[in-house]
């Protein structure tokens, strides 16, 4: 009976040396999952992976706004009942101080330049939004014309209602 239990401690010992390896691996294969996971994290987030030429792109790219406000505008009409629109103007320009200085500076004349435009259209011509589109470009030609230095390369519309 004696020899049976030693060959049973045998078996146990070996057992466990392959539990062991086994629980090893299993701690391993679990590092290197959470370890990818981390890393798949930080890369998504952007806090890795943006080289220096990553960041100068961006920062070339870097573009304030200034919104103008909310407007309600008397369009040109035939004499009959007049339509409104309310408008709010939103300009986009590169990230300058010394643009950004010229077009606060110069807010009143831009606004002006965006309401005359505005005012001298019909229903017909700001309704559709392919005519929006073209609007936009002339107001953008206008603004640009006003500004010395720099220019403005984005104009948005937030918010556009025709009554």
């Amino acid at each position: 009976m004696p020899a049976r239990k030693t060959g049973n401690a045998k078996n146990n010992s070996e057992e466990k040396k392959k539990g062991g390896g086994r629980f090893l691996l299993v701690i391993v294969l679990a590092v290197l999952l959470g370890g990818g996971l981390a890393f798949g994290a930080l890369r998504f987030t952007g806090v890795l992976g943006k080289g220096a030429e990553a960041q100068a792109k961006q920062a070339k790219h870097a573009t304030e706004v200034l919104d103008l406000g909310s407007k309600v505008i008397n369009l040109a009409g035939d004499g009959g009942p007049g339509h409104y629109l309310r408008v709010q103007v939103v300009l986009e320009y590169k990230k300058d101080k010394k643009l950004a200085e010229e077009i606060k500076a110069r807010q009143p004349q831009i606004t002006e330049a965006v309401l005359t435009i505005l005012r001298s259209k019909k229903v017909e011509e700001v309704l559709p939004v392919q005519n929006q589109e073209a609007l936009k470009k002339q107001i953008l030609e206008q603004i640009n014309k006003i500004i010395g230095e720099g220019k403005v390369e984005q104009v948005y519309f937030t918010d556009f209602l025709v009554q």
